[in-house]
């Protein structure tokens, strides 16, 4: 024993001698820090050569502040909004541009779309940098701010100046003039169709919409009134939105009671649960056909909370790219001035723990979102066991079980066709002039091609815009223009269709179901195929269970009306009546049950006594007319 402790107490005198003598240097008091702001406020004030508004250098100050807490957090200031827009807008009587941005450096740069709106099919692509509105520069400081002002009349547009860099390092400004909409009155699902026999297939794009989740429900009804007995499930570039949504989402594919997210707060708000949990109504169950999810680096959010929810209970295969990486709970906490803060107040952890977001510490806020598409591994991340035993991983968003490889950038004449509209240029044309000779959705879907003669006219198109479209350009091209032509005549839906039918990372998911019901506790995946007993007895069960009770209530009547006195008590009977006469008659359409209590013969019927007044307990206080008829089942 003296000797362990000798030899504790010889530890700990190397690590201290490693660890050296404390610091001398004293860490500042935040007195001395507040002091040392107003030295410096004065002296700028006092003597620098330029009239530097005193207003901008305490704007810049509270913004570094809290840009220094989290790369998510912002103030809008309260004198930079109009009083009259921001009123409507939050009226609900202004609808925004679709376009969601993110500010790295000062500078707004796009970060995702609204899926299904009009500006997602004019070639904005995420890392643009909005340099100017309308031709005017752009004013706004934060994401909410830059919103607010371009927010206008519902379907009224306005002109973006987006800057670009190509793959060769060039920098070319595009212009585009995009509508004002608002995606939460457009249906969260617009693609649900069976890929394959048994196979279905849904787009979810978003979960700001109130409706999601009624939405996906929907949907489901649908395909599996066609049949369907697996699901493939894509969030790609799914932005996320209303927890509560995913959360009712998630609830489709989980068991009652079944946790979905969990809060993690420094500060508890009353009424708020720190665990979200799956819940239902007592006559519903959940969805047990076999489940693939397919997510990417745009799948965030709202959207994490559910792959990760159905990753942990082992409850579907995760498809694709390590997802965004963003889960944060952000309250808008107001200031004495009519400002506000929008301030990160909690993470949000999946069901077995792991934290979905990503590490901000130690970068920029330019690195941490350039980096959300970067190539990232499981090394060094935090890691928990999921309810089959798996080893799933958190600290940078949802990593899939089934990594797919980054796709090929776009080759420089597919950018410049883009970036020149020529698709969406050329397309009106070719259906107008083709669109009888297309096929139907349906069989374009089963073989997405167009005519040889299509892709010479683009060519041709192309040409003389100034984009040489190269000679082995041919995949390419015609997954390019069999989009195109889908999204001219048949809008979203075919668009979503084709590209289904035609993107590899969908085949990939669909081939997950090869072999699920041989799938075992070896590879961690619950074998999804397999009917689990219901918790609750089954419906036919449940009705047996009321037959029998009512039988075992019509025993005890008729033993308690044998003991009666004089007057009788009407004893609930199905199939029986007695009539004024007191013979026992049956009911019109009744049959004998082989369990029925035999009915008693009948008494004759005494005189009616002198009216009493009712007491309790007496006698007088029963009914002294015929037997009634028996009440129903």
């Amino acid at each position: 024993m003296r000797g362990a402790l000798l030899g504790l107490a010889l530890i700990a005198g190397v690590a201290q001698a490693q660890e050296g003598p404390a610091s001398p240097i004293r860490k500042r008091t935040a007195y001395e820090d507040l002091q040392m702001f107003s030295q410096v406020l004065n002296q700028i004030r006092v003597n620098h050569p330029d009239s530097i508004d005193t207003h901008d250098l305490f704007m810049a100050a509270v913004t570094g502040m809290v840009h220094a807490a989290d790369p998510h957090s912002y103030v809008l200031p309260a004198t930079r909004l109009a009083p009259e827009k921001e009123t409507a807008m939050r009226a609900g009587k202004l609808y925004p541009v679709p376009i969601t941005f993110a500010f790295y450096g000062g500078s707004p740069v796009v970060v995702s779309l609204a899926p299904g709106s009009e500006a997602a099919t004019l070639d904005i692509l995420p890392g643009d940098e909005l340099v100017a509105v309308d031709s005017q520069p752009v004013q706004a400081e934060s994401a909410e701010e830059l919103d607010i002002s371009l927010a206008g009349p519902k379907g009224s547009t306005t002109k973006l100046s987006l800057q670009r860099r190509r793959l060769d390092g060039s920098i070319v400004t595009v212009e585009r003039r995009v509508a004002r909409e608002r995606t939460e009155e457009a249906t969260a699902v617009p693609a649900a169709f069976m890929l394959h026999p048994q196979v279905g297939y849904i787009r979810l794009t978003t979960f700001a919409n109130e409706k999601a989740a009624d939405d996906l429900h929907a949907a489901l009804g649908r395909l599996e009134g066609r049949d369907m007995k697996r699901l493939v499930l894509d969030l790609r570039d799914n932005g996320g939105g209303s927890v509560d949504e995913a959360a009712r989402v998630a609830g489709e594919f989980l068991p009652k009671g079944a946790i979905v997210y969990t809060e993690q707060t420094r500060k508890k708000v009353e009424g708020e649960k720190d665990t979200v949990r799956v819940s239902r109504s007592f006559w519903s169950h959940e969805k047990r056909y076999p489940l693939v999810v397919l997510i990417n680096a745009g799948t965030a959010s709202a959207s994490e909370l559910v792959a990760g929810a159905l990753q942990d209970h082992d409850r579907a295969v995760i498809v694709g790219r390590p997802s965004f990486g963003k889960a944060l709970l952000m309250r808008g906490l107001p200031l004495a001035d009519g400002s506000m803060i929008m301030l990160v107040v909690g993470h949000v952890t999946t069901p077995c723990g792991r934290v979905v977001q990503r590490q901000y510490r130690g970068i920029t806020r330019r690195d941490y979102f350039r980096l959300a598409r970067a190539e990232r591994d499981t090394a060094g991340r935090p890691s928990c066991k999921t309810d089959g035993g798996r080893t799933v991983y958190g600290g940078g968003g949802i990593y899939p079980d089934v990594v797919l490889p980054e796709p090929d950038p776009a080759p420089l004449w597919l950018a410049r066709a883009r970036e020149d509209d020529l698709p969406l240029k050329w397309v009106g044309g070719y259906v107008a002039a083709a669109g009888a000779s297309l096929p139907a959705l349906d069989s374009l879907a089963a073989h997405p091609m167009l005519p040889a003669a299509a892709q010479e006219t683009f060519r041709t198109f192309a040409a003389a815009q100034g984009v040489a479209i190269p000679a082995d350009a041919g995949d390419q091209l015609q997954r390019l223009l069999v989009r195109s032509v889908a999204l001219a005549k048949w809008g979203e839906e075919g668009l979503y269709r084709i590209a289904a039918a035609s993107d590899p990372a969908v085949e990939t998911a669909a081939r997950q179901f090869d072999g699920w019901d041989k799938r075992d506790a070896g590879c961690g995946m619950r074998d999804a195929t397999r009917q689990r007993r219901p918790r609750l007895p089954h419906l036919a069960s449940r009705f047996s269970l009321v037959r029998r009770g009512v039988r075992q209530a019509l025993r005890k009547c008729t033993a308690s009306s044998r003991r009666r006195s004089r007057h009788r008590i009407a004893c609930p009977s199905r199939d029986r009546t007695r009539s004024p006469s007191g013979r026992a008659t049956r009911r019109r359409g009744a049959t004998d049950h082989p369990r029925d209590p035999p009915l008693p013969p009948a008494r004759p019927r005494l005189p009616s006594p002198a009216p009493e007044v009712p007491g309790a307990g007496s006698a007088a206080g029963r009914s002294t007319r015929p037997l009634q008829q028996a009440g129903s089942r």
